[in-house]
């Protein structure tokens, strides 16, 4: 539950898989970064149980949120979860597979794409024998070029594409956008501590747009001491939650 004093919104109640993936700072992240217009349409892809969606559709109430799940278990706590907040005439859970998107919308249909999409390449690193944090953490279900591709047919031109990827995945995936024409616009590095290699990125893109990419300041979570920074703090503040002990996870 989400709780800061002086917050006349209803706290936001999210429920999570309690063997499967479980989420951590970064969809609280890719949240504080993007900016949506008023009343746009957005589509959270890989929603799992639909954190990043309900945080979007919690702050921003003109906000229009479609999720997609592939698996049906955190599917249905996802579901679950925008009943619990009453978000039904806002925030649509849908089971499927993105890759596949043309099942589900027509083309150009949405003015925001954000996702925390898997980081790890079929072949690399250790599969972790649950399923559920197979698909979460591999490109088992969801590759990084049908990602881009179905980002790209499903967005408006000129509508924004906004990730929180690997660092060191970054020159890769920037390639991919531009070979199908997707255009970083944005990009903030995200470290754990001050020195720290950054581990992540927050990246904003548009469709059929090429321009020069604003490189924000680094993002610092933690102090020195493992406490965290007032930036992270204003983050949690600004979602009236209070913040727990996460850690940047490498999925």
């Amino acid at each position: 539950m989400f709780t800061t004093p002086g917050f006349e919104r209803p706290q936001l109640k999210v429920d999570q898989d309690k063997t499967g993936y479980r989420y951590s700072v970064e969809p609280f992240l890719l949240a504080d970064f993007v900016s949506p217009a008023p009343a746009s349409h957005i589509l959270d892809v890989g929603t799992g149980c639909g954190i990043l969606g309900l945080l979007l559709a919690w702050k921003y109430p003109e906000l229009k949120v479609k999720g997609i799940e592939i698996q049906d278990s955190l599917f249905k706590v996802a579901k679950g979860n925008v009943l619990e907040n009453g978000f039904e005439n806002r925030v649509e859970m849908v089971r499927g597979d993105f890759s596949d998107s043309g099942t589900y919308w027509p083309p150009c249909a949405f003015d925001m794409l954000v996702s925390n999409p898997p980081y790890r390449k079929i072949n690399s690193g250790r599969l972790n024998p649950e399923t559920a944090k197979a698909i979460a953490r591999h490109e088992l279900k969801l590759t990084q070029r049908d990602l881009i591709l179905n980002s790209y047919r499903v967005l408006k031109p000129g509508g924004i594409l906004a990730l929180i990827y690997p660092h060191h995945r970054f020159g890769e995936i920037r390639s991919e956008m531009s070979r199908h024409g997707v255009g970083v616009s944005r990009v903030r590095p995200v470290h754990g501590y001050l020195g720290a290699v950054a581990k992540i990125v927050l990246i904003e893109a548009v469709k059929g747009l090429a321009q020069e990419c604003i490189n924000n300041p680094p993002l610092y979570i933690y102090n020195e001491d493992g406490s965290y920074t007032e930036e992270m703090k204003r983050i949690y503040g600004s979602f009236n939650y209070p913040g727990r002990s996460h850690r940047i996870r490498q999925k």
